[in-house]
């Protein structure tokens, strides 16, 4: 496949994309207070056969950059093969504003994975949500839609699906992440509202924010390209990084009742047993105030790094009924 040239417009329609080609676009969804365009660049390319549409979504929160370059990487090996069946649609950025100003909501300070569906008559960041959705996700048959963790904390890598749905939980091993949470969607979600319109909706935790992280963008583009020749959209195989992962039917983030600077010991998969130390909470002058267990025995998904802690930040998430299982999938 070959690169195409940019064209802009506000609408999205599929069908004007050529076929076996790989075209960039800027989606006009909104104008800002001067009048001028706040514009979503994206990547879509077409096989010369149809198929189904795997749609790929990055930077709905605008400090969470590693799907960027998953999404860049991918479209950079679809560019040195001769062709795919049906159609990968990747919106490199989704949240154009909150990347431009480093932060994780919108401009007017909601966050946009939270306005699903959205509305032509709401607040800025419900109508772009809404436009967005409307005008290409879709489009969608399945939905990748690539987050990290938030400021001042640190992930594994790992996936939120529905994991009652034998397909998604395909879908999902298929990536070989470290681990696989059950989260039933919320419609509020972007990937919630997709999978109302039975729309196979996956999220991507990518690891940590506010940076590109070769590693993890590496794991993704392998398990991305496994669901694609799981989807017949590819002939080469499917790759197995790992041989197991651990699945996930639920998790708690436990949260500090005391302000200061904060400690947090256990590592990211580690497993921590019922009443074993977990965290410290320390004044300005060094003196302890607070120490926390953990309630339960489980593994550690995801932790807070940042040691300046007021009352009520996030310690650590800990998973809860774990499994580990192989990574294949079901026939």
């Amino acid at each position: 496949m070959k690169f195409t040239k940019v064209s802009s417009d506000k609408e999205f329609d599929l069908s004007r994309f050529p076929k076996g080609e790989i075209s960039k676009f800027w989606l006009h969804i909104i104008n800002n207070g001067l009048g001028e365009p706040i514009r979503v660049p994206i990547l879509v390319a077409r096989g010369k056969k149809d198929g189904p549409v795997l749609g790929l979504n990055a930077a709905l929160h605008g400090n969470e950059l590693n799907g960027i370059n998953v999404i860049q990487r991918l479209f950079d090996h679809l560019n040195n093969n001769d062709d795919i069946n049906g159609t990968v649609i990747g919106i490199l950025v989704a949240n154009v504003p909150g990347v431009l100003l480093g932060q994780r909501r919108f401009n007017d300070d909601f966050d946009l994975n939270r306005q699903a569906p959205g509305s032509e008559t709401g607040i800025a960041s419900s109508v772009y949500i809404n436009r967005l959705i409307e005008r290409v996700i879709k489009h969608f048959d399945y939905f990748l839609d690539l987050h990290t963790t938030g400021y001042g904390k640190q992930n594994c890598w790992h996936i939120r699906a529905d994991l009652k749905d034998k397909e998604t939980r395909n879908l999902a091993l298929l990536q070989n992440p470290e681990a696989i949470l059950h989260s039933t969607p919320d419609e509020q979600t972007v990937r919630g509202y997709a999978s109302s319109l039975g729309i196979k909706s996956l999220t991507l935790e990518l690891k940590d924010p506010s940076i590109f992280q070769p590693d993890v963008v590496n794991d993704a583009m392998v398990g991305i390209w496994n669901v694609m020749h799981h989807l017949n959209m590819v002939s080469s195989p499917v790759s197995c990084t790992l041989e197991d992962t651990w699945l996930v039917e639920g998790s708690t983030w436990m949260r500090s009742n005391a302000g200061g600077i904060l400690t947090v010991f256990p590592e990211l998969l580690s497993h921590v047993e019922k009443g074993e130390k977990i965290a410290e909470v320390r004044n300005i002058f060094g003196e302890l105030s607070r120490e926390f267990f953990a309630p339960s025995s489980g593994m550690v998904l995801a932790k807070n790094v940042n040691p300046i802690a007021q009352t009520g930040s996030a310690i650590l998430n800990l998973a809860h009924s774990i499994e580990k299982v192989p990574c294949r999938i079901t026939p």
